[in-house]
């Protein structure tokens, strides 16, 4: 773990998380949060696009496969919930503060890690749309789980700001338009 990381959440990683004040799904939702944001700089660093986490929870042991956009995604559920409480919104700040150092401070491989997860959804979801032209009934039902990934790719796009593909968003709605 980098230096700074060691700052903002303690050098000892198997330490336990302060006590909660959210309900046991949020503060779960945190645990993953805190635990993706303690490991950015190797995750960064590394080849991989999706970061497999072992989290112990109030739920259980989850394993998130994370990216850059599926943590981006936890960070802004869990600043939107009604059922944080004040001290886990401190901690929220903490991963929120990590986000933004770590973006900083590898501005390069965040970028670059953003473009990967972008081309892995953009792939998912044109799969897809091909496959719901050639057999619209069988493809209709996994609707639901497929658009993740077109909302991921929106999400993606944004976190990239200037960096993201000129007009691949209305080429994407082009693509959609046609298998309508």
């Amino acid at each position: 773990m980098a230096d700074w990381l060691k700052k903002l959440f303690g050098s000892d990683k198997g330490a336990a998380a302060p006590a909660s004040d959210s309900t046991p799904e949020v503060e779960s939702d945190l645990l993953e949060a805190e635990a993706a944001a303690r490991e950015l700089v190797d995750y960064l660093l590394s080849d991989r696009l999706f970061w497999q986490l072992s989290v112990q929870t109030p739920l259980g042991t989850r394993q998130p496969k994370v990216t850059l956009g599926s943590l981006y995604e936890r960070i802004d559920q869990l600043a939107k919930s009604p059922d944080l409480g004040p001290n886990d919104r401190q901690r929220l700040a903490t991963v929120e503060l990590a986000w933004e150092e770590a973006r900083r401070r590898y501005p390069t491989q965040f970028t670059a890690k953003l473009r990967r997860e972008l081309d892995s959804y953009l792939k998912n979801w044109t799969y897809y749309l091909d496959q719901r032209r050639q057999e619209p009934e069988k493809w209709q039902e996994d609707y639901e789980v497929e658009v993740r990934n077109r909302r991921r790719v929106e999400l993606v796009l944004a976190l990239l700001g200037p960096d993201a593909p000129a007009g691949l968003l209305d080429e994407l709605k082009g693509m959609e338009a046609k298998g309508e």
